[in-house]
């Protein structure tokens, strides 16, 4: 076993590396990003990006972070803040996510006139994982402990494979997994949370789901479509975050539930969202805990 890890590190380091010569970052203005030199004055406003930059030794590259990350001793930045708060921090980058430049564009238009850096990233596939982390070691000049990162999130999902594939055939379980309860959503069939379900080996009610829009992370699954394959479902999961607040109890009284044999078997469980749909290496521990709670047995 320790052989097999052994070499199956060597080749994932290898690969990575190659991924990160590759990397190419281009700004919201347009502008292709020096990567020849490492951004030591970073404002990070997303806490995905913040807690890869510092698990990869990069704490020292912030001068800002966002509110989820107020104890971290560094100055908190909020997208509603004035243009003259981010110009005073004198930053040389700021990491937004798609949400932000969406929602607050008017911010990014003041940043990009005050010829600050501007660069939105945020992996919506599972696929997408290794190039985002590479790409923040590029841009911190952590590209080895980048790589590093990669190379044991891949090795350690690998043991919870191998770990999820001894489970019979016969003790495989369905289940739904709601992304947002008051629009009947669910996770796209190529966003993290469903590869998380494949990884273990979990069938998904909700295999014919359709992007509530392109490249979103959402699905949209009718509730008379969920309703007609409750029977078949024997766990129900539901992500709790920002977007979705479900509790166990408004899921048992919601309209029509009951026919859903997780739910009458009382088989509903709440997960945080940050440990399914958040791209750090903290989705090694979303996998585990969903395994626990579907295969207690075996995880």
């Amino acid at each position: 076993m320790n052989k097999i890890i052994k070499l199956l590190s060597i080749f994932i380091f290898v690969t990575q590396l190659c991924l990160a010569s590759n990397i190419e970052v281009i700004s919201e203005s347009g502008k292709i990003i020096d990567l020849t030199k490492p951004h030591t004055k970073i404002i990070s406003l997303y806490g995905a990006h913040t807690d890869v930059l510092i698990n990869i030794g990069a704490k020292g590259n912030l001068v800002g972070v966002d509110k989820s990350n107020t104890n971290l001793g560094i100055e908190v930045f909020s997208y509603k803040d004035s243009v003259e708060k981010f110009i005073s921090a004198k930053p040389d980058l700021i990491l937004i996510r798609p949400m932000i430049r969406d929602r607050f564009s008017g911010l990014i238009r003041s940043l990009k006139n005050a010829n600050l850096t501007v660069v939105t990233i945020k992996p919506t596939k599972f696929e997408e994982l290794d190039n985002y982390w590479l790409t923040l070691g590029k841009l911190s000049g952590h590209e080895k402990q980048a790589i590093q990162y990669t190379d044991d999130f891949h090795i350690n999902l690998a043991l919870l494979k191998k770990k999820a594939d001894l489970i019979p055939s016969n003790e495989r379980k369905t289940v739904f997994f709601e992304a947002r309860h008051k629009t009947n959503q669910t996770t796209s069939l190529d966003g993290i949370p469903a590869y998380i379900l494949g990884v273990l080996d979990i069938n998904n009610i909700a295999y014919d789901a359709t992007p509530a829009k392109q490249g979103s992370s959402v699905a949209n699954f009718p509730k008379e479509l969920l309703l007609s394959r409750g029977e078949k479902i024997d766990v129900y999961l539901a992500q709790y975050g920002a977007m979705n607040r479900p509790t166990v109890d408004i899921i048992k009284k919601a309209s029509g539930y009951k026919a859903i044999r997780a739910i009458r078997e009382n088989e509903i469980y709440i997960i945080d969202e940050y440990n399914v749909s958040r791209p750090t290496n903290g989705l090694l521990d979303g996998i585990k805990e969903i395994g626990h709670l579907v295969y207690p047995k075996y995880f």
